[in-house]
């Protein structure tokens, strides 16, 4: 009777610890999400932003008019933000957070099957591991592309025992298209996915051969409808010949860079691929936590619907642990896949399970366990304190502590606004360094079909390559910019058949251009009269 009231009072006690926990956790996510406002475009995310400035106000076609490697559903993405809110900062700090709320009310249906604990620490989890990449991370492609993702993962039933229907095997179909609109390689964890549906619909129907090409064909239906579609409105434009052409001919040229800039081949590349795959983009600590919870929810008898909608987790977690592997690119914002998952597979911890018939002692250590890992992991990820400090800051120095490129950006585009005449063009030679957002804020039209200048200087010996900087050199002749933006420190590829000469381009810069304005790291030249 004392053992039976002591583990009463234990359970009320790690009850009440969860929940001041979790208050905690969520407060300090709704604090941290309230001072993200005050947030701006950072990195290359507003070269998308700019490329659909370009489609809006300039009827740019992307491809034909603008050189890019994103996918159409990026800049259809860019695309109704501009057009319904503007290309504002806090437009798109807005629409950040409305769709991180759409994302973690996911997350909460997907993961409530294992329980209502498991879904709000997940959902909490994942809020606050995002917002802790900093405004660099906000709406990137990979993170962007999770959302169908997790869309699709509430198809998978919540329990075995009933008919499934064609129906979501086409829906799944249709949210990995769009994904795949984004990033193409997101498309890896379709079949993980379909396998989760199909296992639920065969265990109350006939398996056969049969059965599996009708439920694949629907799937891959629906997934080339949003993919077709962007094909005929690229082929409507007169742009599917330059699409084609940057995908199979430039791409894999830019997929042999390494993250930094370093073009590399043989079995350096295989060396370089197989020792960055395991450093799991920073986010070892979420890892072992999401192994724990694998083990945890695993290890005991479950019924058939938890076993597959746990396996499923474990292999999206796994595939996307090797998914920045395929274009050989391991910047963080490539593991927030990854990340999802493995924040997600966290809230298993909290999955409600039978009490252990155990000692009291073997009791309260295998119930207390979890929670420890938990916190010990996030901890370590953020860091806590670090997180909670970082809110005062925010808070205190307001939206100039986030000024894009320590406040280069905003110089370059303020100068521009005083100085631009209506007609005048602007060249950027640059890739991140903030010119192109600078050009965004001042509203400057683009003079060449370039943004950025780092694809003259890799593989110079391939005929593509010699064929864009023709094309350069013609487009800047002919349109004769008015202001070229130069970063003087722009990290330039290097390596193996690389080269950063480019005399045609020193030439016109010499002949026609003065410089007009010096700032930190980068200079304006003005064309001479």
């Amino acid at each position: 009777m004392e053992k039976s009231k002591s583990r009463v009072s234990f359970d009320k006690a790690l009850l009440v610890f969860q929940v001041a926990l979790l208050a905690v956790f969520a407060l300090l996510f709704l604090l941290k999400a309230f001072t993200t406002l005050n947030w701006r475009m950072e990195h290359d995310t507003p070269l998308m932003h700019y490329t659909a400035f370009m489609m809006d106000m300039h009827h740019a076609v992307p491809y034909r008019d603008i050189f890019v490697t994103d996918m159409p559903g990026t800049f259809a993405f860019h695309y109704a933000i501009g057009k319904l809110f503007g290309y504002g900062d806090a437009p798109f700090r807005y629409v950040d957070l409305a769709l991180l709320a759409i994302l973690l009310a996911a997350i909460y249906g997907f993961m409530s099957r294992f329980g209502r604990w498991s879904a709000l620490w997940a959902a909490i989890l994942f809020g606050l591991v995002y917002l802790s990449q900093g405004q660099t991370m906000s709406l990137q492609r990979d993170y962007i592309g999770i959302i169908p993702i997790s869309i699709a993962l509430l198809c998978i039933p919540v329990k075995t025992g009933r008919p499934v229907g064609l129906w979501r095997f086409a829906l799944i179909g249709l949210l990995f298209g769009m994904s795949a609109l984004i990033k193409p390689h997101l498309a890896i964890a379709l079949p993980i996915v379909l396998g989760a549906i199909l296992a639920f619909r065969w265990n109350v129907q006939r398996r056969s051969g049969r059965d599996f090409l009708m439920c694949a064909a629907v799937s891959a239906a629906s997934f080339m409808i949003p993919v077709g579609t962007a094909l005929a409105w690229l082929a409507a434009h007169s742009a599917l010949g330059p699409f084609k052409d940057i995908l199979f001919k430039y791409i894999p040229l830019h997929n042999s860079l390494t993250g930094a800039h370093q073009s590399i081949y043989g079995l350096d590349r295989v060396l370089y691929l197989v020792k960055n795959t395991f450093t799991f983009g920073g986010f070892e600590a979420l890892l072992l936590c999401a192994l724990f919870a694998y083990h945890r929810v695993l290890d005991k008898d479950d019924d058939a619907a938890t076993a597959i909608s746990v396996s499923c987790l474990l292999l999206c977690t796994s595939i996307f642990a090797v998914y920045p592997a395929i274009a050989g690119m391991f910047w963080t914002y490539h593991y927030m896949p990854f990340a999802f998952f493995c924040v997600i597979s966290m809230g298993l911890c909290f999955s409600e399970r039978p009490r252990l018939s155990s000692g009291n002692f073997t009791y309260r250590m295998k119930e207390t366990f979890p929670v420890l890992i938990v916190v010990i992991a996030i901890t370590v990820q953020l860091p806590l304190f670090h997180y909670a400090s970082s809110l005062a800051v925010d808070l205190r120095l307001g939206s100039e502590a986030h000024a894009p490129k320590k406040g280069r950006v905003d110089e370059i585009a303020n100068w521009l606004k005083t100085r631009l005449r209506p007609g005048d063009l602007v060249q950027p030679l640059d890739w991140t360094g903030g010119s192109v957002h600078g050009m965004l804020i001042a509203e400057a039209k683009l003079a060449t079909r370039f943004m950025y200048n780092y694809c003259f200087y890799h593989n110079i010996n391939d005929p593509y390559i010699k064929k864009l900087r023709l094309i350069f050199i013609n487009e800047l002749v002919l349109s004769k910019p008015h202001f070229i933006i130069q970063m003087e420190n722009t990290q330039l590829p290097t390596g193996g058949n690389t080269n950063h000469d480019f005399p045609e381009l020193q030439k016109i810069l010499d002949d026609y251009y003065a410089e007009a304005k010096k700032g930190d790291g980068y200079r304006i030249l003005e064309r001479r009269q």
